[in-house]
């Protein structure tokens, strides 16, 4: 961040954050790292959210202002008076709403009491066209952010809402944490992973992230690699089956479970090839930047917004969601064509640096908030 963009930032902008969520993934973890990120810059955040959700922790660790709201229902009398009374008492200058019942609150206080909105698109599942497509995405907030080119696209080409206010802003890594330079070492002595081939998915143990087709798919590589190991990093509802997985298919001796972790950009260079094999709701992912800008080679599927940010054949390999042949094949190619391999992987470090770097999510952020607030003044 630039000592300009700091100045910039500040005067009489302080953010007021909504989030109904109660659960801990790649859009709660943006929502905090945005927070902080613009904190620093002089721009107060804070953070309305649900008594014990794990955002509400991890803003307080943080040292962010944190408000509890019941966010019962999409029309939550309580909820919306008790925005209005946050917003009037912290002088916030906008709510910036994330997920569907925090959207409906703080979109309905917004119009109610004059309050300027952002509403953030995090997933990249369909919206129905229709009158509740643009009430929601129209109506209720004055600008909307999507994780991705095709979801703001979505949203204006089919479901009609007015361009103007529609922005695509890609979610961004942080290149002098995620880089070349990280120790992969220090993680592949801690899991004893040696020499192996080592290949990785960072995720959320959810069901649509693909973890068992990436299974499947290296149960059908080890032939081809004969001293594969998986390397899974993250936590989440399907932690418990993961083993059985593992078992079901012969892998049980190759398989790594890291748990949650903090040193990311360490597991993602201990890996030889990075996979996201998502099913669906993909936006753009945080995960292809970081592991693009660490220099390890990525294999991710064609869900959601996921080709945005890679390039079949040009900055890593991408394959059909749910295609287990397909994806052992990449598999099989990274290791088989390890001099293409390696070019792709020194292209998606520049394409990350051009283009997919956090500081350019948080200047496409403050854009956004600048334009809102010129729209009111105007």
């Amino acid at each position: 961040m630039t000592h300009n963009l700091a100045q910039e930032a500040g005067g009489s902008l302080r953010v007021l954050h909504t989030e109904w969520s109660m659960g801990w993934g790649g859009q709660e973890i943006r929502i905090i790292a945005e927070m902080k990120a613009f904190r620093e810059l002089g721009v107060p955040m804070e953070i309305a959210c649900r008594e014990g959700s794990r955002i509400g922790q991890e803003a307080s660790k943080a040292g962010i202002g944190v408000h509890y709201l019941p966010f019962a229902t999409r029309v939550d009398p309580v909820t919306i008076l008790g925005l209005r009374r946050i917003v009037r008492n912290g002088g916030f200058s906008l709510i910036h709403t994330h997920s569907s019942i925090d959207s409906w609150c703080g979109g309905l206080t917004g119009r109610f009491f004059g309050i300027p909105v952002v509403r953030s698109r995090h997933l990249s599942s369909l919206v129905h066209p229709g009158f509740n497509a643009r009430l929601v995405y129209d109506w209720l907030p004055d600008a909307v952010i999507s994780s991705g080119r095709h979801i703001r696209d979505h949203l204006v080409e089919v479901c009609g809402c007015h361009g103007t206010k529609h922005f695509s802003i890609p979610a961004g890594a942080d290149p002098q944490r995620f880089s070349p330079d990280a120790d992969g070492m220090s993680v592949r002595n801690e899991f004893g992973l040696g020499d192996a081939t080592v290949v990785g998915i960072v995720a959320v143990l959810r069901s649509w992230k693909g973890h068992r087709v990436l299974f499947e798919a290296c149960a059908r590589s080890l032939a081809a690699i004969p001293d594969l190991r998986l390397l899974v990093v993250g936590d989440g509802p399907l932690r418990e089956h993961l083993p059985q997985w593992a078992a079901e298919l012969g892998l049980a001796e190759r398989v790594r479970f890291a748990g949650h972790r903090e040193d990311i950009p360490n597991c993602m260079k201990a890996m030889d090839v990075c996979v996201l094999p998502s099913l669906k709701n993909e936006a753009t992912s945080q995960v292809m930047p970081q592991a693009m800008l660490v220099g390890t080679p990525v294999v991710c599927s064609a869900a959601g917004g996921l080709t945005e940010v890679v390039q079949d054949g040009i900055t890593g390999r991408v394959v059909p969601p749910g295609d287990v042949d397909a994806l052992a094949r990449a598999l099989q190619d990274c290791f088989a064509k390890p001099e293409q391999t390696a070019e792709m992987a020194r292209h998606a470090r520049e394409y990350a640096l051009a283009h997919l770097t956090f500081a350019q999510q948080i200047q496409k952020t403050l854009d956004v908030y600048r334009f809102v607030a010129a729209k009111r003044l105007s």
